[in-house]
C-alpha cells in the first residue's frame, strides 16, 4: 500500500537508533551507579525499546518466527517485551515523582506484580490458542475470533492502554511541580508519547470490535495504528535524549558562550601573559579551553597588579557616569581602561610606569567575577575605553602607542 509508513526499516531503524543513544549516554552512569533505581528503570526501558524497535519491521519478524520453529511467535516475543516496556515506563515515572517510601515500594511493586501476570496470561493464552498461519501485519484482527488468540491479543492492547492512562494521569499531574526546564520538556514529550499511545490503542480496539460485529475494519489495525506506534516511540526517546543530552548540551554552549565572550579581554593582556598552549587530545574542551582563557587573564592581572590602582578605576567611572553611561557600564569601563593602562605602564620605559602607591597594593585586584563585563566593555564601549585611556595615560605621563 503507497505510503504505508510501517512496511519500511527506516520507521522503525528511527526510534531505534534514538532509544540506543539515550542507552548509550546513560551506560557510564549506570555502571558506576547500578543501584539507583532511576537508573535502572531508565536502563530497561531504553534497552527494551531498543529490541522492540528492532524487531518490529516485518522481515525481522519472520525471522524471529524461523529461528523459534513456530508460527506467530515473534507475536508473543514482540508483546511481552511491550508489556515489560510499559511497566518500566510506569516504575520510572513512580519512582521520578515520588521519594524514597514504603509507599512508593509498594506501587513498584504492585506494577510489577500486575505486568508479570499479564506476561504469563500472554505465554498461557499463545500456547493455547490456534496460530498455525503466520501473520506479519494483521495479526490482531486476523486472530480477533480466534479462542485463546482473541484472549492474548485483548490481553496485551489492555496492559498497553492502562499504561498509557496511568502514565498520562501521572504525567500530568506531575508536570506542574516540576522545575527544571529539560525535565519539563522531557515531561511534555512523554506526555504527547502516551497521547499517541491511546490513538494506537483505540484503532486496534475498533478494527477487532469491527470484526466481531462483521465489518471488516482491519485497515485501522493494519495502517492506521502501526505509526502512531511509532510515534510514540519516537517521542519516549526524544524525551530521554532532552532530558540527558539537553543539560549536557545547554551547559557546553554556555561555555562555548563565555568562552568567547572574554576573548576581549584576552587579547588585550596577551602582550603581559603569553598565551596558554591550546587544549589537545582527550583532554580538550569546551571546559578546559575556558579554563585555559581564564587562567591565562588572570596571570596576566596578577603580573599587572602593581600598576593596577583602585582610586584610578573610580575616577573612570565617574567621568563614564557623567557621560551618560550606567553604573554597571561605567565600573566595567573603568575596569578595562584601568587595565589598558597597566598594561602599558609595566611596559614603559624605565620612570615613566609608576606603580600604584603601596597603600593601594592589593586595592588594585579584579575580582574574576567582573572578567566577563570588562570584556564586553572593550566590545560594546570601544570609544568611550579609548578616550578615557589617553586621558589617563596622559595624566600618568605616559605616551600612548601609535
Amino acid at each position: 500500500m503507497r505510503g504505508d509508513l510501517a512496511a519500511h526499516y527506516a520507521a522503525y531503524a528511527v526510534p531505534a537508533a534514538m532509544f540506543a543513544v539515550a542507552f548509550a549516554i546513560k551506560l557510564p552512569l549506570l555502571r558506576r551507579a547500578w543501584q539507583d533505581p532511576i537508573l535502572r528503570a531508565t536502563a530497561l526501558l531504553l534497552g527494551i525499546g531498543t529490541i522492540v524497535c528492532a524487531s518490529l519491521p516485518p522481515a525481522n519478524l519472520h525471522r524471529i518466527n524461523v529461528l523459534a520453529g513456530t508460527p506467530n511467535f515473534a507475536g508473543l516475543w514482540v508483546y511481552s517485551l511491550l508489556t515489560v516496556y510499559c511497566g518500566a515506563c510506569l516504575w520510572l515515572i513512580i519512582t521520578w515523582r515520588e521519594p524514597p517510601s514504603a509507599v512508593r515500594r509498594r506501587r513498584t511493586r504492585l506494577v510489577w506484580m500486575v505486568y508479570t501476570a499479564v506476561i504469563a496470561g500472554l505465554w498461557t493464552t499463545f500456547l493455547l490458542g490456534e496460530h498455525g498461519v503466520e501473520r506479519l501485519r494483521d495479526l490482531d484482527t486476523y486472530y480477533a475470533d480466534t479462542p485463546w488468540m482473541r484472549e492474548f491479543v485483548l490481553l496485551y492492547l489492555a496492559a498497553h492502554l492502562v499504561s498509557a492512562l496511568v502514565a498520562a494521569g501521572m504525567l500530568w499531574a506531575w508536570y506542574r511541580e516540576v522545575e527544571d526546564r529539560w525535565l519539563r520538556r522531557a515531561v511534555i514529550f512523554l506526555q504527547e508519547a502516551y497521547a499517541l499511545g491511546l490513538v494506537y490503542d483505540s484503532a486496534k480496539l475498533t478494527a477487532i470490535g469491527a470484526r466481531w460485529s462483521g465489518r471488516d475494519w482491519d485497515w485501522l489495525s493494519t495502517y492506521v495504528a502501526p505509526p502512531f506506534a511509532i510515534a510514540e516511540a519516537g517521542l519516549v526517546a526524544v524525551a530521554f535524549l532532552v532530558g540527558q543530552a539537553g543539560p549536557l548540551v545547554a551547559e557546553r554552549r554556555r561555555l562555548v558562550r563565555t568562552h568567547r565572550r572574554l576573548k576581549p579581554l584576552w587579547q588585550a593582556v596577551l602582550t603581559v601573559a603569553a598565551p596558554a598552549a591550546p587544549a589537545t587530545g582527550r583532554v580538550s574542551g569546551a571546559a578546559l579551553r575556558l579554563e585555559l582563557r581564564r587562567a591565562a587573564i588572570n596571570d596576566a592581572l596578577l603580573k599587572l597588579a602593581p600598576h593596577l590602582s583602585a582610586a584610578r578605576r573610580e575616577r573612570i567611572r565617574r567621568a563614564a557616569t557623567a557621560t551618560g553611561h550606567p553604573d554597571s557600564d561605567a565600573r566595567a569601563i573603568a575596569a578595562a581602561v584601568d587595565i589598558l593602562v597597566a598594561a602599558e605602564a609595566r611596559h614603559a620605559p624605565d620612570g615613566h610606569g609608576r606603580p600604584a602607591p603601596a597603600e593601594q597594593f592589593g586595592s588594585g585586584c579584579i575580582p574574576d567575577s567582573e572578567l566577563e563585563c570588562i570584556a564586553r566593555a572593550l566590545r560594546s564601549h570601544v570609544t568611550a575605553v579609548e578616550r578615557l585611556r589617553l586621558q589617563e595615560l596622559a595624566e600618568d605621563g605616559l605616551t600612548a602607542p601609535h
